[in-house]
C-alpha cells in the first residue's frame, strides 16, 4: 500500500512540475516553407514618406461597422513573396526619421489613456488606469505598448504582382478627431489619412468608448489592387515565459483552440502560421491581452514571427475588399471583461487540459472574493469547500490505509513465508485482502482522482489576474508572487527573503505524514518522510496564492486525520 501511495505522490509531483512546461510546448512547430504553406510571407516592408498632412477622401470614412459577408471556403491565394533575408531577420526594425513635425492625438477614457502618432499612424502609448506596473501605490500605470522600434497597429499589404509587401511605417498621416476625455458611454473618433508608397489612399478610422477596452477600427487601403490586408501588433520579445509567468508572445484563437508561443522562443526570421476559423489574434502575456477580432466571415491567416528583438503578430485578411473592420481589445485578461467583449476572448485565459474543472473553481473563487474583499481568505474558503466536497473520498482513503495497517503483521508473515514462491505469494496476499475486505488500491486511488481537481485549481489560481498585486496578511502583499519576509538571500530562493509561508506549509506536511498510518517497510517510510522536504523546495518559488491553498489543505487534512485517529481509539 505504501508503495502505491508513494507512486501517487511521485505522479502528482511529476504532473505539477512538468505540466506547464509540457503545456507550453504543445503549440505545433511551423511547417517548412517548401511544404506549400499558403498565405503572405513577411519580408522587410518597404514604404515611402508622404508630406505632412497628406490626405485623400477617396474610400470614405463612414461609421465603423461590418461589411457584407463574403462567401467562406476559398483558400487565401499563395503570393509569390520573398522570404525574410537572414540579415534583416536578425535586425530589429528602427523607427524611421521623418524630418517633419510629429502630430499626436490622445484619448483619455475611464479605463485607459491612449496616444497615437502621425508617424506611421501607430499607437505609441496605451496605459491602463486600473493597473499599475508594481504593487507600490506610487508605481506608474501599466503601459500595453512595449516597443523600442516598430509600434503596434501597423498595416501591411502586398504589391499588385505579389512580389513585395508594403507597410505604413514610413507614412506620415494627418490626424483628425474629437475625443479628448470620454466618460461612461461617451464616444469619440479619430481618423488618420495618408498616402502609401504607390499612391494608395490609407485611412484608419477608430472609435472609442469611455467605459470599454474595445476600440472599433476600420482600415482602408484604396488603390492597392489586391484583396489582402494585414494588421499587426509588435512588442519587445523580452521573456520566454514559464510555468508561473505564462506566455509572452503572439497568440491566436483558431478553430476554438488557443495557439500561443513566447516570442523569445522563436528564432529570428522564423514564422508560425495558422489558418482556419480565427476568432481573434494578437499578443498576450500572463495577465494582459492586445487582440484584434476581424468582423465578417472572410479568409484569415495568422502569422507569428520574430524580427530582431521584436515579436510580431500579424493577421491577414483576404476577400474583404479595400476596407476591413476590426474590434480591437487592449486590456486585462479578466474573464468577465473578456466575455463581455465577445469574440470568445475568454479563450485567452488558458486553463489547460482540466479547464472543465478549473473554470467553475475560478468562478467560485471570484464570487467568494467579492464578499471577503481579500482573495487570500477567498482561497482558504474555497479550499474548505473543496475539502467538504471531497470528504467522502478522503475518508475512504484514510480508512483504507488504516485497514492496511491492521493486516500488516499477517502480510509480513506471508511475504516472509513465500518470498521464494512469487505465484503462491500473490495468491495468499489476495486471499488475505479478500478475507479482511481490503482493497490495496483504495488508498491511493482517491489521491489520483484528486489530481485533476488540484491541477484545475492550480491553473485557476495561476491565471487569475485578480491575484495580481492582491495583498493577504502582513508580509504577503502580492498573491501572484512568492511570499518573502525580509531580504535575506537564501540558496535557490528568488527573490531574496525568507519564505515563511512555504516553510509553514512544509511543516504542516511533516505533521500530516507523522499522523498518517504507515504500512510500508522502513525504507519506504523514510522516502515518504522526505516528501515534505521535496514539496517545500518545489513550492519555495511558487506564487503565494498557490502556497496558501496547499497549506490550508494540509491543515484541514491534519484535522480530518486527527478525528479519524481519535474515532479508532
Amino acid at each position: 500500500m505504501e508503495r502505491n501511495a508513494l507512486l501517487a505522490f511521485v505522479i502528482s509531483i511529476a504532473i505539477l512540475v512538468g505540466y506547464q512546461m509540457l503545456f507550453e510546448s504543445r503549440t505545433p512547430k511551423p511547417r517548412p516553407a517548401d511544404e506549400g504553406t499558403s498565405g503572405p510571407a513577411a519580408p522587410p516592408p518597404r514604404g515611402t514618406e508622404a508630406p505632412a498632412g497628406a490626405s485623400n477622401n477617396e474610400g470614405g470614412t463612414g461609421a465603423v461597422g461590418q461589411h457584407p459577408v463574403a462567401a467562406p471556403g476559398a483558400e487565401i491565394p499563395k503570393p509569390n513573396l520573398p522570404a525574410i533575408p537572414a540579415a534583416q531577420a536578425e535586425k530589429t526594425p528602427q523607427r524611421p526619421k521623418f524630418g517633419v513635425p510629429e502630430q499626436k492625438f490622445t484619448v483619455d477614457t475611464d479605463l485607459y489613456t491612449a496616444t497615437f502618432s502621425s508617424f506611421g499612424g501607430r499607437l505609441i502609448s496605451f496605459t491602463l488606469k486600473k493597473f499599475r506596473l508594481t504593487n507600490e501605490p506610487s508605481s506608474p500605470f501599466l503601459n500595453m505598448v512595449h516597443s523600442e522600434g516598430d509600434f503596434p497597429l501597423g498595416v501591411q499589404w502586398p504589391s499588385k504582382d505579389g512580389s513585395e509587401v508594403f507597410d505604413d511605417s514610413r507614412v506620415v498621416y494627418s490626424l483628425e478627431g474629437k475625443a479628448g476625455k470620454l466618460h461612461g458611454g461617451a464616444t469619440g473618433e479619430l481618423v488618420l489619412r495618408g498616402k502609401g508608397p504607390n499612391g494608395e489612399n490609407l485611412i484608419k478610422t477608430m472609435r472609442f468608448r469611455g467605459d470599454s477596452y474595445v476600440v472599433d477600427l476600420r482600415v482602408s487601403v484604396a488603390g492597392r489592387g489586391d484583396q489582402r490586408l494585414a494588421l499587426s501588433w509588435t512588442r519587445d520579445a523580452a521573456g520566454k515565459g514559464s510555468r508561473f509567468a505564462g506566455i509572452d508572445g503572439p497568440a491566436v484563437l483558431v478553430d476554438g483552440k488557443l495557439k500561443a508561443k513566447a516570442a523569445a522562443r522563436l528564432d529570428p526570421g522564423e514564422t508560425e502560421r495558422h489558418q482556419g476559423d480565427i476568432a481573434w489574434a494578437g499578443y498576450a502575456d500572463h495577465y494582459f491581452l492586445a487582440a484584434f477580432a476581424p468582423l465578417g466571415h472572410f479568409q484569415h491567416e495568422f502569422v507569428a514571427r520574430r524580427q530582431g528583438k521584436l515579436g510580431v503578430a500579424t493577421l491577414w485578411t483576404a476577400g474583404a475588399g479595400e476596407t476591413v473592420d476590426f474590434e480591437v481589445f487592449i486590456g486585462p485578461k479578466r474573464l468577465e471583461t473578456l466575455r463581455a467583449a465577445g469574440h470568445h476572448l475568454e479563450g485567452a485565459v488558458d486553463l489547460g487540459w482540466f479547464s472543465i474543472v478549473a473554470r467553475p473553481m475560478l468562478w467560485l473563487l471570484l464570487f467568494i472574493g467579492r464578499f471577503t474583499g481579500n482573495y487570500g481568505w477567498a482561497i482558504i474558503i474555497l479550499t474548505v469547500l473543496i475539502k467538504v466536497i471531497l470528504f467522502p473520498i478522503n475518508q475512504r482513503q484514510s480508512e483504507a490505509m488504516k485497514a492496511m495497517q491492521r493486516i500488516q503483521p499477517e502480510l509480513k508473515k506471508i511475504q516472509e513465508k513465500y518470498k521464494d514462491d512469487r505465484e503462491t505469494l500473490n495468491k495468499e496476499m489476495m486471499e488475505l485482502y479478500k478475507r479482511h475486505k481490503v482493497n490495496p488500491l483504495s488508498g491511493c486511488l482517491p489521491m489520483v482522482l484528486q489530481i485533476p481537481v488540484f491541477i484545475g485549481l492550480y491553473n485557476g489560481l495561476l491565471q487569475s489576474i485578480e491575484l495580481r498585486h492582491a495583498p493577504f496578511l502582513g508580509w504577503i502583499t502580492d498573491l501572484s508572487q512568492p511570499d518573502r519576509l525580509g531580504t535575506l538571500q537564501l540558496p535557490f530562493v528568488h527573490p531574496a527573503g525568507i519564505p515563511v509561508l512555504t516553510l509553514l506549509m512544509g511543516l504542516s506536511m511533516l505533521v500530516q505524514q507523522r499522523m498518517t498510518p504507515s504500512t510500508g517497510d522502513a525504507t519506504q517510510q523514510r522516502m515518504m518522510m522526505l516528501m515534505p522536504v521535496v514539496f517545500t523546495v518545489m513550492f519555495v518559488n511558487f506564487p503565494a496564492g498557490l502556497v496558501i491553498y496547499w497549506f490550508a489543505n494540509n491543515v484541514l487534512t491534519i484535522a480530518q486525520q486527527y478525528v479519524t485517529n481519535r474515532s479508532d481509539t
